[in-house]
């Protein structure tokens, strides 16, 4: 079986489980570079949200069963093509129980533009079974394209990748009802990312009781974690709109993702 954590945590840290809800008739118009012409994507008003330093520890739970573990953190500011950017890591992993059926050791970074917050890259290093993959993706933001090995496509003005789309929707403003879209490309595919904003609640994970305010991500995800039941991510209701619980129903179960420990640099 292959259980690709990687893109599970990538789901549901927005676009980091692999399985979303797929709006029926969106997928052409999902594909299509004039999807958001019409479409006012939001811009970054916390722009202070994270910084580097930032360290948030996940415990992946499959059902009942403990699976493993992801780490997200902001590493540093680096200097890319002449441009500032945050460096972005996000590591998983499975526990030593699971690791004797599959044992998994991903490593997934962006590159996340300071001023402008879009992406400039996006690389994958999977470990997983017997499956090996090391993927690179550049965005060419002046000029609207993506390239990597094998392709260099037209995409949207100031796209994103999956993981860069989260850290995003950190730094924006949002209430109860609201639902908003971000440019996206992944894999050589240009989809939006929709967004829709359910409620505030209080929720109680092993790194403490939150305040928080709950998203569901809408995104085309097929495969063996295909949906069978919607994400929710818990973000804290402050500025910062830290990650602290996912939840989903997939094909062949459910996935939870918890906060156990974070750290935030003052």
């Amino acid at each position: 079986m292959k259980f690709r954590i990687s893109t599970i945590i990538l789901t549901l840290l927005l676009a980091v489980i692999a399985s979303a809800k797929v709006e029926k008739d969106s997928v052409k118009s999902a594909l299509a570079l004039h999807a958001l012409d019409s479409v006012e994507i939001p811009r970054p008003v916390n722009t202070e949200a994270f910084a580097p330093g930032e360290l948030l520890k996940f415990s992946i739970d499959y059902g009942f069963v403990n699976a493993g573990w992801a780490n997200m953190e902001v590493t540093s500011i680096v200097e890319y093509k002449g441009r500032l950017a945050y460096h972005i890591q996000t590591t998983a992993g499975t526990n030593k129980t699971f690791s004797l059926f599959f044992k998994v050791e991903d490593r997934v970074e962006s590159l996340l533009d300071t001023e402008k917050f879009y992406s400039l890259r996006h690389e994958k290093h999977l470990s997983e079974g017997n499956y090996r993959a090391d993927r690179w993706f550049n965005f060419d933001q002046q000029n609207r394209r993506a390239i990597s090995k094998g392709y260099d496509i037209e995409t949207y003005p100031n796209v994103m990748d999956v993981l860069s789309a989260f850290y995003y929707v950190r730094t924006l403003e949002f209430e109860p009802g609201d639902t908003f879209y971000l440019p996206n490309h992944t894999d050589g595919k240009n989809y939006p990312l929709r967004v829709a904003v359910h409620r505030r609640e209080k929720v109680s994970v092993p790194a403490g009781t939150f305040e928080c305010i709950v998203v569901e991500p809408i995104l085309k995800a097929p495969g063996i974690f295909e949906h069978k039941g919607n994400v929710f991510i818990w973000l804290t209701d402050d500025e910062k709109k830290m990650p602290v619980l996912m939840k989903t129903k997939i094909i062949i179960g459910s996935i939870d993702a918890s906060l156990i420990e974070y750290k935030i640099p003052r």
